[in-house]
């Protein structure tokens, strides 16, 4: 009888032991963490190619339609605006070989910009220059950031060759923390 009564005490401790975690469950957590990287998306830039007059008179003072594009960040961001040509004045160009033409003539006055149609206006160059700069992050709808350009035709301003006209090429950098 003894081998019953220890088969018989292992069998109640096996089943209180059983019942006790039966009893007490399982539990367990999972902590989720993420971390968001700084991010800045152009979604809209200006048009690649604006002709901003056509048979300018000398004189005459050209500013540009409103020219936009539009910005998406999650933290301050900033746009930068340049050209190709140091002093920021127009060269000629010939469209048919797609160059400035060497040698080629230059207009009197650089190409200006502005974030609004009355100024102050900043005359183009190599160097960039800040259009907007500190801005807020701007969630899921974006920022606009508009601003025009301005061209003064002088007399000193020859007409371009039969075929060429005058031209600039214009950089945009976006960027974060400008």
């Amino acid at each position: 009888m003894p081998g019953r009564w220890c088969i018989w005490t292992i069998a109640v401790f096996l089943g209180l032991g059983l019942g006790s975690v039966e009893a007490s469950g399982y539990k367990n957590e999972t902590t989720v963490a993420v971390n968001i990287a700084e991010s800045i998306a152009v979604v809209a830039w200006p048009d690649g190619f604006l002709n901003l007059a056509t048979n300018a008179m000398p004189g005459d003072v050209i500013i540009s339609p409103p020219l936009s594009l539009t910005v998406k960040a999650n933290s301050t961001w900033g746009v930068e605006i340049s050209c190709d040509v140091a002093d920021g004045r127009m060269q000629e160009f010939d469209p048919g070989l797609g160059a400035y033409v060497p040698d080629g003539r230059v207009v009197t006055e650089p190409l200006e910009w502005s974030t609004s149609p009355s100024g102050p206006w900043q005359p183009l160059s190599t160097s960039p220059r800040p259009l907007v700069a500190t801005q807020a992050a701007t969630g899921d709808g974006g920022a606009e950031v508009g601003f025009y350009l301005r061209f003064a035709a002088s007399y000193g301003d020859m007409p371009a060759k039969m075929g060429r006209e005058y031209r600039i090429t214009m950089h945009y950098t976006a960027g974060l923390s400008y």
